[in-house]
């Protein structure tokens, strides 16, 4: 069965202010070992290197997809503090067993739906760990 790339099991979006430069968050994002631990079951392969704005990838592991960070820099006139806004997006289906690649075929059932619901909240948890603990390290470098 063709998977359904118009329709995402696990779609998030998710925005946060970071009061730092976007050329400091950019340089943590190019970082590859910054991937395996924000992500330890995704392998990432960029396909869209957007510059100081931000990279897109392809996801495999135990969800197959895409992910997205966009860093877009607010106007410190209008803010007061330099500031960025990292914009996060997951779409992706989770894998059959045994493949990386291939999406697992998932019925209306009661309890797959739970399992997806699930799977979907402890990614959006697992980002605002991740993304929290980002902006504390540059907005409070000295804690």
């Amino acid at each position: 069965m063709t998977p359904d790339l118009d329709h995402f099991m696990i779609d998030i979006a998710d925005d946060t202010v970071i009061y730092a430069p976007t050329s400091a968050l950019i340089a943590i994002i190019r970082e590859e070992s910054m991937w395996v631990r924000w992500w330890p079951e995704l392998r990432l392969e960029v396909y869209g290197d957007r510059g100081d704005k931000g990279l897109r990838w392809t996801v495999s592991g135990s969800l197959v997809g895409s992910s997205e960070i966009w860093l877009e820099s607010i106007d410190p006139a209008s803010a007061g503090d330099v500031a960025t806004i990292v914009h996060y997006y997951l779409r992706a289906n989770p894998t059959r067993s045994g493949s990386a690649i291939q999406s697992r075929t998932v019925t209306n059932s009661a309890r797959e739906q739970r399992e997806i619901h699930k799977l979907r909240e402890r990614h959006v948890v697992q980002w605002k760990r991740t993304v929290w603990a980002l902006k504390d390290s540059l907005e409070n470098p000295n804690v």
